[in-house]
């Protein structure tokens, strides 16, 4: 597979993810969804018609018009936590920049809404929003409006507008209700909110951190804290001291706010730790219908099953970055022999041949061969997914499991092949690559996702089962169209991680 290819491929199939995944979620919101689903057709369509009319640039093509659409998304993201975290500044420069790459009137409006959000004190940041209010579009009337009400803590202000006005489109508008009603102590009303954009709410939303602490559920916020590493500690205190509030703690919130109130904090971080000291959450206990808390109790179980990493760096996934690492230790000495392409310098280096295999009892190969890759593509794109796939599977069910799956799947799509081979169904050829242990993970978390699914009907758990379904079903057509790609391997190695994963219990097995 050349690279035009490589990269056609993986930017169309991408986007053909990312279209589905819309309608999957049936995440409708007009008229941005419009915008961003004309943008994936158009990387599918440079994907596809480039072939035909620009062979030598459409994969070039193709990468660049998906990465206009999808780098404003990471950078606003970053952009939020560097905000919380208060580093202003630098949120308003990544704001900017993601205005820059995608020059559309709504993240040019993003873009000085951050800066507005920049400014440090309360006082300056209320004065920008003014200003912005007065020259902004009606339909960014209700954002600056709830930001207003919001820099000056008006939580009665914000459910009362919210019942005039609809609520913005968006995960994070979602919060503004959660957290005024939560405020305000209107907690079954916080919980139907909430249960009415339940498809908005996921293990790294902040309203859902907000909703669990206001509802009294330590545990489950404690466990959302650990995964927001960007949070400031005094964010986090504040979030934990909210929840203790609402479970009838109170003596022991206090104490962790009074640690915070003195410290070196940004002026809003301050604001919120002695206003949560001046008006204490209000207790959830009777004040939730059974109806709420059965809604809770699932919301809760979903996040103690999907929470992100607790950890970071290599720590989060030791295995997953071990394998990787020794993927690309081998693809160097695979260049250092030659032509990373070549099948006679593959073959020498350990690559699977059934005659080697068979006739010489080289049964060594079926190792050899799962760390070997035929160029440069072929070893990025199968990295890339050992990154994605590995450490959500390591995260699940553990280090340990996720490396036997890894090597045993990959042991079995390589023998799985050989076997074919030798029966006659299948044309004999040097195989090499990672895909078949990988798709193993892909089997052994397709597993878990169902068992989830079938055990809550959630419907975050049903999303991602989904997801799921719609990669595979992408990649089934990308290998029954490439010749180069053994859908055989990848089909062994799938079955195989489904199978590896129910000897291993890991179908229901709890996170480490």
């Amino acid at each position: 597979m050349d690279l035009q290819t490589f990269l056609a491929l993986s930017a169309g199939s991408l986007s053909a993810v990312a279209i589905a995944q819309v309608f999957v979620t049936r995440a409708y919101r007009f008229p941005g969804i419009a915008i961003y689903l004309a943008g994936h057709a158009i990387v599918i369509a440079i994907a596809v018609a480039g072939y035909r009319f620009l062979p030598a640039y459409y994969g070039f093509l193709a990468a660049l018009a998906l990465l206009a659409i999808i780098a404003p998304g990471p950078l606003l993201n970053r952009a939020n936590r560097e905000l919380l975290a208060g580093r202003n500044e630098r949120a308003a420069l990544l704001a900017r920049l993601a205005s820059l790459v995608q020059p559309t009137s709504q993240s040019r409006f993003t873009a000085k809404l951050f800066k507005a959000l920049s400014e440090s004190t309360r006082e300056e940041r209320i004065d920008a929003l003014e200003a912005l209010r007065q020259t902004g579009k009606p339909d960014q009337e209700v954002i600056l409006d709830l930001q207003l009400l919001r820099q000056r803590q008006d939580w009665q202000g914000i459910v009362d507008y919210l019942a005039r006005n609809p609520v913005p489109a968006g995960a994070d508008a979602v919060a503004f209700p959660i957290r005024a009603l939560g405020e305000t102590g209107q907690l079954e009303a916080m919980v139907a909110t909430a249960a009415r954009y339940r498809g908005l709410l996921g293990t790294g939303q902040l309203s859902t951190l907000m909703l669990l602490a206001f509802c009294g559920r330590v545990q489950a916020t404690d466990s959302m804290l650990a995964s927001f590493h960007a949070m400031p500690v005094s964010v986090k205190a504040f979030w934990q001291a909210t929840a203790l509030q609402a479970a009838a703690r109170g003596e022991l919130a206090e104490p962790l706010l009074r640690g915070f109130a003195s410290a070196a904090l940004t002026p809003a971080q301050h604001e919120a730790i002695v206003a949560r000291l001046d008006k204490p959450a209000s207790l959830a206990e009777g004040q939730l219908s059974s109806q709420a808390t059965a809604f809770l109790d699932d919301l809760e179980a979903h996040v103690r099953r999907n929470a992100p990493l607790r950890r970071t760096g290599w720590r989060a996934a030791p295995v997953t970055y071990l394998l990787i690492l020794a993927n690309c230790a081998v693809f160097g000495v695979e260049l250092w022999n030659g032509d990373t392409t070549d099948a006679e310098n593959l073959f020498r280096l350990g690559g699977l041949w059934p005659d080697a295999v068979v006739r010489d009892h080289e049964w060594w190969r079926l190792l050899s061969a799962m760390f070997l890759h035929a160029g440069p593509e072929h070893l990025i794109s199968n990295m890339i997914g050992l990154l994605l796939l590995g450490r959500m599977v390591e995260a699940t069910v553990g280090s340990l499991r996720m490396g036997l799956v890894y090597l045993i799947g990959g042991l079995v799509s390589m023998a799985g092949v050989l076997a074919l081979t030798e029966a006659g169904l299948t044309q004999p050829d040097v195989l090499v690559g990672a895909s078949g242990a990988i798709f193993a993970l892909i089997g052994a978390i397709a597993l878990r996702r169902l068992s989830d699914f079938l055990a809550t009907r959630h419907i975050a758990d049903r999303h991602n089962l989904s997801l799921i379904v719609i990669v595979l079903l992408i990649q089934a057509a990308i290998d029954l169209s490439l010749p180069q790609i053994s859908f055989t391997a990848h089909g062994i190695g799938f079955v195989a991680g489904i199978a590896l994963a129910w000897i291993f219990g890991t179908a229901h097995a709890s996170r480490r």
